[in-house]
């Protein structure tokens, strides 16, 4: 299957301080990949991986498997609907427009078991579901990809607990590729090309389009992207700490619920062999926030991009539905990988049905997406002002089924107590200038 031409190269521009770390000789240099991945994972949330054993070949393939399905017409795409509980399934620009306004982003995810067999009662896969109408080579495809790339998520994974003096061996039993609990599961993004109208908007001046996907951290533990050379519009944000990471790390949804903004946005485009990673907020909490996820988003393309289709390819790395994470200072409550899919998926379940649209504005708007404040409190004022309120918040939140979606009944109760040492509030950043509270990835 032939690959899609990729984007010509872009213009230079200032690059995040993302560092290259090689995967070469794993076991042999496991040690010194740990040092390196410490550093990033504590310092940045974003890094790039090369040396990581996937052929350009297969990376290609899967690439073109997605987009074979993607660019089909709508009537075939939505037989396999998005379900919030699991996560998989295909979410296109209709609904899509129903939460961020736009039509700028489309999705299909699959997991080991296709879209279907999730027991949302019994937290497990029960059986398998594909479109079969585009032939064994699509499963085929999928299930290949997201083994070599689970192979990719264990060995930073090991690397990481090495780096924390934890036995590596004790991760084979949460991220057990074949379990029928497994919830890991890999995602093909589509943003479409820009109409007539926006280029010659951009041409002159004139025309500004809000993100294509608003900032955000990943809810997962780890994100392994892949993104072809050429597309560019991932942006993390680098900031002062401004944001009591406390309380949005507890709101395991905050991606549907919170709205992040950045003094700047610092491209992270894709580098030729290389794959880019970033920290979620499940490893965080399992961290006691040793290891920081970052506010990233995709903006939309500005004079001088390519305006044709961007496509990426996110892998989200979670542990059992039933295997419970907490770190060892118990900062966070204790959450499972139950708790990580159906809290965020019934948070934008209800971020969908809601007919409140404040988070909506506020989310993609320009004026929220490119705010240059110096304080915390002229965020405060612009999200007051676009209606962004705690109690409006809250009263979006909710599960998709109506039922309270929770594993672990504690996981949403007030802060446990601090162990001695626990390190202080840890800040999200957002605003200002330096550290970065690190953030998601698509």
């Amino acid at each position: 299957m032939a690959a899609p031409a990729a984007a010509p190269p872009p213009a230079a521009a200032k690059a995040a301080n993302a560092p290259v770390i090689s995967l070469a000789n794993f076991e042999e240099r496991k040690h010194e990949i740990a040092q390196q991945l410490f550093k990033a994972a504590s310092e940045v949330g974003f890094f790039y991986i090369t040396d990581h054993g996937i052929p350009q070949e297969e990376i290609d393939r899967a690439f073109a498997t997605g987009i074979n399905f993607l660019d089909r017409e709508k009537e075939f795409k939505t037989q396999w609907p998005f379900n919030p509980d699991s996560y998989l399934g295909y979410r296109g620009p209709d609904e899509l427009e129903t939460v961020t306004g736009n039509r700028l982003w489309e999705w299909f995810s699959v997991g080991r078991y296709g879209t279907g067999g999730y027991n949302y009662h019994a937290q497990q896969f029960e059986g398998e579901e594909w479109p079969q109408e585009l032939g064994a080579e699509f499963r085929q495809v999928a299930l290949s990809f997201q083994e070599r790339t689970h192979d990719i998520a264990l060995k930073i994974l090991r690397a990481l607990w090495i780096s924390l003096d934890r036995d590596e061996a004790e991760l084979a039993d949460p991220f057990d590729l074949d379990s029928p609990e497994n919830p890991s599961f890999m995602a093909w993004n589509k943003y479409p090309a820009l109409t007539p109208e926006q280029i010659e908007g951009l041409k002159n001046g004139k025309g500004k389009l809000p993100p294509r996907l608003h900032a955000h951290a990943d809810m997962d533990v780890l994100t392994i992207l892949f993104n072809r050379v050429g597309d560019v519009g991932l942006e993390i944000a680098p900031g002062k700490d401004s944001e009591n990471l406390d309380e949005i790390i507890e709101d395991v949804g905050n991606i549907w619920n919170h709205v992040p903004v950045a003094k700047e946005w610092i491209p992270l485009d894709p580098r030729p062999g290389c794959i880019t990673v970033n920290v979620g907020d499940g490893l965080t909490r399992w961290t006691d926030g040793v290891f920081k996820s970052t506010y990233h988003r995709v903006r939309a393309p500005t004079k001088g991009d390519p305006t044709g289709e961007r496509y990426s390819i996110p892998y989200f790395v979670n542990p059992r539905l039933n295997y419970v994470m907490q770190g060892p200072e118990k900062r966070w409550g204790p959450i499972t990988g139950f708790d990580i899919l159906s809290k965020t998926g019934n948070a934008y379940a209800a971020r969908r049905n809601s007919p409140d649209k404040s988070w909506q504005e506020a989310a993609y708007t320009d004026e929220i997406a490119e705010l240059n404040a110096a304080t915390a409190e002229g965020r405060a004022d612009l999200l007051a002002k676009n209606g962004v309120t705690r109690k409006q918040r809250d009263s979006v939140v909710g599960n998709g089924n109506g039922v309270q979606a929770s594993a672990v009944g504690a996981a949403r109760a007030a802060p446990l107590p601090r162990a001695p040492h626990a390190p202080r509030t840890l800040r999200r950043s957002a605003l200002a200038g330096a550290p970065l509270r690190m953030a998601r990835a698509f």
